[in-house]
C-alpha cells in the first residue's frame, strides 16, 4: 500500500513547522549590491596616481606611475581573488544545497516508508479485528452448543440417578425376597388359595407375597407327573402376586374344600428351584353374575347368599362389599 492509494496529502500549515518544507521554500529576490559603491575608491587612487604622475617632476613622475602600476596590479589580483572566492563560495554553497537536499529526500522518503508501514500495521490490526470477531462468535456458538450438551447431560444424569434409584429398589426388593427365601430354605412357601367359578369350569386362583421370587406354579399327582402348570404371575397392586390354575383336578378341588391334606402336590419355581407350597384358605368363593344391563360381575358367594348383586373383589383378603364389575 502507498500514499497515492490511501489518498492521504500532507500538508504543513506553516513552513516553520516542518523544516523540510522551510528548505524547498522558494527565497525572496535580493537587491544586487551596486558596483559602484565597490569600485569608487579604487577609481579615487587611480585618479589621484594619475594626477600626480602627471604634475610631477623627475621622481615624482615615477612615483605616480608606480601608484598607478601597483593600483592596476592591486585591482587585477583583487578582482582575480574575488573572482575565485565567489566561485568557491558557490561551488561550496551548491554542494552544502545538493547535501541537504538528499538529505532531506532522505527523510522525505523515510517519512514516506514510515506512514506506509503504519498504514500497513492499521491495516492487519483491521485484519485481526475481524479475525478475532469471527473468533468470538465461532466461541459464542460453541459456548452455547456446551450449555445445551451440559443441560442434556444433566437431564440424562438425573434419569439416571432415577433409574439407579428404582434399580436400588428392585436389588432391596430381591435382597429381602431372597432373604425372605433364605428364611424359609428347605420349607414350603406359604400361598393363600381361593375358588372362582365361572359358569364353564373352576379356576385355582393363588396369592402370596411379593417378597417370594415365584414365578410360576405346577401341580404333581400321585406318580409324580405334572398335571397343570400355571403362568407367569400378575402384580396385584397391592403387594402380592397372583397365580391362576385353570380346570384343576376336581380331587384337588374337593380337598382342599374339605380341608383334608390334598393327595396333589403343588410346587412353586422360585429362584430356578421347584419348592414345594403351604396353603392357606383365603375363604374367597367366587362366581359371575349377570345384571338385568347384562353387565357381568365377580360376585362372593358368601356375600350373595346374605346380599344378592354384591360383588367381592377376589384379590382382596376380605370382603368389602364392593361392587366389581367386569
Amino acid at each position: 500500500m502507498s500514499v497515492v492509494e490511501t489518498g492521504i496529502t500532507v500538508v504543513a500549515p506553516d513552513a516553520t513547522a516542518c523544516p523540510l518544507c522551510a528548505a524547498h521554500e522558494a527565497r525572496p529576490a535580493r537587491a544586487r549590491a551596486d558596483r559602484s559603491d565597490t569600485l569608487f575608491p579604487w577609481v579615487l587612487a587611480l585618479t589621484v596616481a594619475t594626477v600626480v604622475a602627471s604634475v610631477g617632476v623627475g621622481s615624482d613622475r615615477w612615483f605616480g606611475l608606480g601608484s598607478i602600476a601597483g593600483l592596476i596590479a592591486g585591482a587585477t589580483l583583487a578582482v582575480v581573488s574575488v573572482r575565485r572566492a565567489v566561485a568557491g563560495a558557490r561551488a561550496t554553497g551548491e554542494r552544502a544545497i545538493a547535501a541537504l537536499n538528499e538529505e532531506a529526500d532522505t527523510r522525505v522518503g523515510m517519512v514516506i516508508r514510515q506512514f506506509e508501514w503504519a498504514v500497513n500495521d492499521l491495516a492487519t490490526l483491521k485484519r485481526e479485528l475481524d479475525r478475532a470477531e469471527v473468533t468470538a462468535n465461532l466461541l459464542v456458538v460453541e459456548g452455547r452448543g456446551r450449555e445445551r450438551h451440559i443441560k442434556k447431560l444433566e437431564r440424562q444424569l438425573a434419569e439416571a440417578n432415577d433409574r439407579l434409584g428404582r434399580l436400588s429398589a428392585f436389588a432391596r426388593a430381591a435382597e429381602a425376597g431372597a432373604a425372605a427365601v433364605a428364611e424359609t430354605a428347605g420349607g414350603a412357601l406359604p400361598f393363600r388359595w381361593g375358588l372362582h367359578h365361572d359358569g364353564a369350569g373352576t379356576r385355582l386362583e393363588l396369592d402370596c407375597d411379593v417378597r417370594y421370587p415365584a414365578t410360576r406354579i405346577r401341580v404333581i399327582d400321585r406318580a409324580g407327573m405334572t398335571t397343570l402348570t400355571s403362568m407367569t404371575a400378575m402384580h396385584s397392586g397391592s403387594g402380592t402376586l397372583c397365580f391362576a390354575l385353570a380346570d384343576p383336578p376336581q380331587e384337588l378341588v374337593a380337598d382342599l374344600e374339605a380341608g383334608r391334606e390334598p393327595s396333589y402336590r403343588l410346587q412353586v419355581l422360585a429362584d430356578g428351584d421347584w419348592r414345594p407350597v403351604r396353603l392357606e384358605d383365603s375363604g374367597r368363593r367366587t362366581r359371575l353374575v349377570t345384571d338385568k344391563q347384562g353387565r357381568l360381575y365377580r360376585v362372593n358367594e358368601l356375600v350373595l347368599a346374605r346380599r344378592p348383586a354384591v360383588a367381592f373383589n377376589p384379590f382382596d383378603g376380605a370382603s368389602d362389599g364392593s361392587l366389581y364389575s367386569l
